[in-house]
């Protein structure tokens, strides 16, 4: 449509079912090139990708026609079979049900950016729990604890 202009960031988080540390120093690079990868394809921009051994955080600007729900669909679905391929760790590998997306505005991209680097150095002070907990109370999110993670 002419003279329509969208710029929507969000900050996507999710973890492997049952935080099982499946996501090695070593595979982390290459999936974070394939979920890069896999985010284009799905006309999406990655800012950002990070995460550690058992959950990880995306930083985007999304494509205007496409639902987040569809996204992270995809980007699990088709993360999972990679890594299935990739090491006997990942054999049986799974993404948690849910995830988390929080809006985020152009004037927090940096801001966002720079926590999402520093994962390894954030996650000295703080489980993933605890730091998934603290997102969805920062945006207002309820959330059931029987049904936090899985």
């Amino acid at each position: 449509m002419a003279n329509t202009y969208y710029a929507v960031y969000e900050h996507i988080a999710f973890s492997t079912k049952a935080r099982v540390a499946a996501l090695s120093d070593a595979i982390r690079p290459d999936l974070f090139a394939y979920l890069a990868g896999t985010l284009k394809n799905q006309g999406c921009f990655p800012l950002i990708i990070g995460g550690l051994s058992e959950h990880v955080h995306l930083l985007i600007r999304k494509r205007g026609t496409l639902l987040t729900s569809d996204l992270v669909k995809e980007i699990k679905r088709s993360s999972s079979i990679w890594l299935k391929k990739h090491g006997a760790a990942c054999g049986k590998f799974s993404w948690q049900v849910g995830y988390g997306a929080f809006s985020v505005s152009y004037w927090d991209l940096e801001k966002i950016r720079v926590y999402i680097a520093n994962q390894e150095e954030h996650h000295r002070h703080m489980t993933w729990e605890e730091e998934y907990r603290k997102l969805l109370k920062k945006h207002g999110v309820e959330f059931d604890e029987r049904y936090f993670l899985d």
